[in-house]
């Protein structure tokens, strides 16, 4: 089973964070018995990494920006790149803004900027009951006061000019992806969109523009490959100064775009 360096890694991780063992226990105290509960937890990690559970599941448990946030296959694992869209939005807006993450999943983005931002009033929106539940303890694990929870359907509950910013990390794979078996342990919807995976932020985009308000921004993450595509569903909602940031691999992966006035 632990053949590679990175599954003994894993495994090493594991025993640290779920089983509570030092260096000592690990490396140094070969004659070291362990519990029966030890045993099962070992031979239950053992069972899910073989049918390929992703390390982050198997412990309830995953890093994004500065803290770590509670996951279960209810939501999608957070990933390195989204951690760029916080940072922006961190570094260029307004601490008192009104600001609402679209499709929240873990609300890892939403709380993020909310614990950086606390004079702004940041609300998470998703249509799934199973995310709303998940972000909802890492809203109460990391004290997000300031993070509002709302079940939508994208925006269509929101008033006429309610919001400074809209972000989102919505699903932008096409359905015909060869990569998504890799996925498998993750929400297909969470992941998947229609319309070679440009449907959903098709929705976003045009729905945002009745709720942002004038000079209001839009910022939304995407596939490596859809860089032209988003730019012109952007342009064609009325926004302007468009540009896009790359991750640090220098692949393109966030539009952002003004509302005309």
């Amino acid at each position: 089973m632990f053949y590679s360096h990175e599954a003994k890694n894993e495994f090493i991780y594991y025993l640290k964070e779920s089983l509570g063992f030092n260096y000592n226990d690990i490396y140094l105290n070969s004659e070291r018995f362990l519990t029966e509960q030890e045993e099962n937890l070992i031979k239950d990690f053992k069972k899910k990494k073989e049918e390929g559970m992703p390390l982050d599941y198997i412990l309830n448990s995953s890093k994004f920006y500065e803290n770590d946030f509670y996951i279960d296959d209810r939501v999608l694992i957070p990933r390195p790149e989204t951690e760029i869209l916080v940072e922006y939005v961190n570094n260029h807006f307004s601490s008192t803004l009104k600001l609402l993450d679209v499709g929240t999943g873990s609300g890892c983005i939403g709380i993020s900027i909310a614990l950086k931002n606390l004079s702004a009033t940041v609300y998470g929106s998703d249509n799934s009951i199973g995310a709303l539940e998940v972000a909802s303890i890492n809203k109460r694990n990391l004290n997000a006061d300031n993070f509002l929870l709302i079940h939508a359907n994208w925006l269509s509950c929101f008033g006429n000019k309610s919001f400074d910013l809209i972000v989102s990390n919505p699903p932008y794979i096409d359905e015909n992806d060869e990569h998504l078996n890799d996925l498998k342990h993750e929400p297909y919807s969470a992941l998947v969109a229609k319309d070679h995976g440009l449907g959903d932020i098709k929705k976003i985009v045009s729905q945002s523009t009745s709720i942002l308000r004038e000079g209001g921004v839009l910022m939304i993450e995407h596939g490596h490959d859809q860089e032209s595509e988003v730019k012109n569903i952007f342009s064609a909602s009325n926004f302007s100064n468009i540009l896009c940031l790359k991750d640090l691999s220098s692949i393109p992966r966030i539009t952002i775009g003004t509302l005309k006035i």
